[in-house]
């Protein structure tokens, strides 16, 4: 990730409001890291503690976190397009948690894909995808034939 897209990803995690939890942990990461006491960190800038998290080698739970927490800030509209073209259900990008989302067919997805792919930026269509795909290989195995492809585009 560049350092821009990781520094988006660190102030949307910052912003919002329901990760207090994780917030606490990423703030008690980056005292550790920086060496700082974690009550000093606390009183930071809230830009501060998204550029250290951004700047720091955090560990892969934080990094699914800060993924999950830029694409629900700034793509919204690639996660919507997405799981219209394979027919699921959302709203603006969430599946309903009433919503039982089965794996959709690998040619599906390679459809879907096809679909939006020249409506998104390659990065951001195969960090999304590689999202999902990390977050549920199970659910999302479909994506395995598509991500390299899209990687070679990025």
């Amino acid at each position: 990730m560049s350092e821009e897209l990781r520094l988006k990803s660190a102030a949307a995690f910052y912003a919002d409001n329901t990760l207090k939890e994780f917030h606490r942990a990423a703030d008690m990461f980056i005292a550790r890291n920086k060496n700082f006491r974690p009550a000093f960190v606390k009183r930071l800038l809230v830009e501060k503690r998204a550029f250290y998290l951004a700047t720091l080698g955090v560990p892969a739970d934080l990094i699914g976190q800060l993924l999950v927490s830029y694409h629900f800030t700034h793509q919204r509209a690639m996660m919507s397009a997405f799981l219209n073209a394979l027919g699921i259900a959302n709203e603006d990008g969430v599946i309903s948690e009433s919503t039982e989302v089965s794996a959709p067919a690998k040619e599906a997805v390679a459809r879907a894909v096809e679909e939006i792919k020249g409506k998104f930026s390659g990065q951001d269509l195969y960090l999304y995808l590689a999202t999902l795909h990390a977050q549920n290989p199970e659910t999302w195995n479909g994506l395995e034939e598509v991500l390299p492809g899209l990687q070679a585009a990025k």
